[in-house]
């Protein structure tokens, strides 16, 4: 494959040699963290090496040629980064595109439907990168249907699996290909996907190759969209279920209805043992094929992402519903500008799993694992409630309010806190214009929960001159634990100009869970500066 690339990048140059310079177009972006350590044993933090971490992202375009690569550097990588020390090239693909073939060699990044069966990313943040070192192939046959097949090895930090992953997936728009004159919209779809490991395990025999399929309808009349995914897998022990030999079955619906001032979306899922990565025994974020989508609200505020719900592959029911408000201008409740009104509630359960005959507990290695009824409920995993009510008060004035109720039963699944977390949230965020390009905000939150660590309280003041320059300053307090009474503050400034922004943090960062998306990354405690540096060109 290297070879394939690098004679590609030199049949490509040579042609472009001498050709006019407005036909090439250069682009990219990058991101430099510098970040340092000092011992603080209020919050245990340990005193280490400066770490460095960033990526250079770099794009190339030439008529129907595109050439990209990344470069990423870690150096003395904190505790949940270990496996990514060192520097090199992390991506590197030539892709050729026109208007009936689009060709990929190197690194893929695609997603099939929701992700249920196949979704490759990254997410520097997060640590994540399981794109497809391979081959991709994209044709239109005819108008209204787009076909994708795909093989190679799936990325795991420097290296790459030794299993094989292929893919093939189908999108139809029924409304390009017979119905073009229906004022509905429908799109359908189908994937279907492999992943080729030998088997080494000395006490099971194991499938060496394990599919996994889905089928999609997407439909759209109107104001109101109804969206049904459904996945399934054949037996796939591995170390996520156990080495039980139970099939996958994924379904998740989402249905979503607006209109002017008004927005109500549903969505509910059922997960049974639907974890899929190209090497049975990866575990954490490690080499996963698929992606889960999680029903839960994704938060912003410090405070609400405290105890977050992380992803269960194996084995969940979720269901949640968003409605949006907004009361009417100049109403004796809306007020002036109106008072938009969101409300969120997300409940998720283990899935119903019995006891199979001639088996003495449930996920026994080496057996089907469990029985389990479709609609029947096993024990609640996590529940939340949001209530934000939004209302600028005048030009200059603006209040957020947040009222966040929620149940983690982490004695259940034992991620971090293992026991029941119960916690209710209050926020108010102040937005205030002062003059012609300076502004003001202002948080203040507080969690209140009789677990874990109890009681926190948080200030935020932040300053900024527009477009460039901003001021934050910090404090995160933990009270009301018998053994924990720590202030975590923080102080930061930062300039923009254009697509370019430098900032520049001092202060203490609490252990915890850092998760995007359901995606979830323990991070430890840390007390120091903060450099970043992001560009894009």
């Amino acid at each position: 494959m290297r070879k394939i690339i690098a004679i590609s990048i030199v049949f490509i140059s040579l042609n472009l040699y001498g050709q006019n310079e407005q036909e090439h177009n250069l682009s990219g972006n990058l991101q430099l963290n510098y970040q340092t350590f000092q011992e603080d044993s209020t919050i245990n933090a340990k005193e280490q090496k400066a770490y460095t971490s960033g990526y250079t992202n770099l794009l190339y375009n030439y008529k129907n040629f595109t050439i990209g690569t990344r470069l990423e550097i870690y150096n003395n990588p904190i505790d949940a980064f270990e496996e990514y020390d060192g520097y090199g090239i992390a991506n590197k693909f030539i892709q050729y595109k026109n208007n009936f073939i689009d060709i990929t060699l190197g690194n893929i990044y695609d997603e099939f439907g929701s992700g249920l069966v196949f979704r490759t990313y990254s997410d520097p943040n997060l640590g994540v990168d399981n794109s497809i070192n391979g081959v991709r192939l994209k044709i239109q046959p005819t108008k209204g249907v787009y076909i994708t097949g795909l093989i190679g090895n799936q990325k795991s930090y420097w290296e790459y699996s030794e299993s094989l992953v292929r893919a093939l997936n189908t999108d139809v728009s029924v409304n390009e290909l017979l119905l073009k004159n229906w004022k509905s919209i429908i799109n359908i779809g189908a994937s279907f996907v492999t992943k080729k490991e030998d088997d080494n395990n000395p006490l099971y025999i194991l499938p060496e190759n394990v599919g996994a399929f889905n089928t999609r309808l997407n439909i759209t009349k109107g104001n109101t969209t109804l969206n049904i995914d459904y996945g399934s897998k054949i037996n796939d022990p591995s170390g996520d279920n156990q080495f039980i030999y139970q099939n996958g079955h994924g379904l998740i619906i989402n249905g979503n209805y607006s209109k002017k001032g008004f927005g109500v979306s549903f969505g509910a899922k059922r997960i049974q043992n639907m974890s899929f990565r190209s090497e049975r025994n990866a575990k954490l974020q490690d080499l996963n094929i698929n992606y889960i989508i999680p029903f839960t609200k994704q938060q912003s505020y410090s405070l609400a992402t405290m105890y977050p719900y992380t992803t269960q592959q194996t084995g969940e029911m979720g269901s949640q519903i968003d409605i949006y408000y907004k009361i009417p201008k100049k109403s004796k409740i809306g007020g002036k500008y109106g008072t938009n009104i969101s409300f969120n509630y997300s409940n998720i359960f283990d899935i119903n799993k019995i006891i199979p005959e001639n088996t003495s507990s449930i996920n026994e290695s080496g057996t089907l694992g469990y029985n389990s009824q479709f609609l029947k409920l096993g024990y609640k995993l996590f529940q939340e409630i949001n209530l934000e009510i939004s209302r600028k008060i005048n030009r200059k004035l603006k209040l957020i309010g947040t009222f966040i109720h929620l149940q983690n039963h982490d004695d259940k699944m034992l991620t971090q806190w293992k026991e029941l977390i119960t916690a209710n949230v209050i926020i108010l965020e102040v937005l205030y214009k002062i003059k012609a390009k300076h502004s003001t905000r202002i948080e203040i939150q507080h969690l209140q929960t009789k677990q874990d660590y109890g009681n926190w309280c948080m200030g935020l003041l932040e300053y900024k001159i527009s477009p460039h320059w901003f001021w934050s300053i910090q404090d995160l307090y933990n009270y009301g634990h018998p053994t924990q009474d720590v202030h975590y503050y923080s102080i930061s400034t930062g300039y923009n100009h254009g697509a370019n922004r430098i900032a520049i943090t001092y202060g203490k960062q609490r252990a915890g869970l850092f998760c995007v998306g359901g995606v979830c990354r323990e991070v430890p405690a840390s007390n120091g500066f903060t450099v970043s540096l992001t560009s894009s060109f």
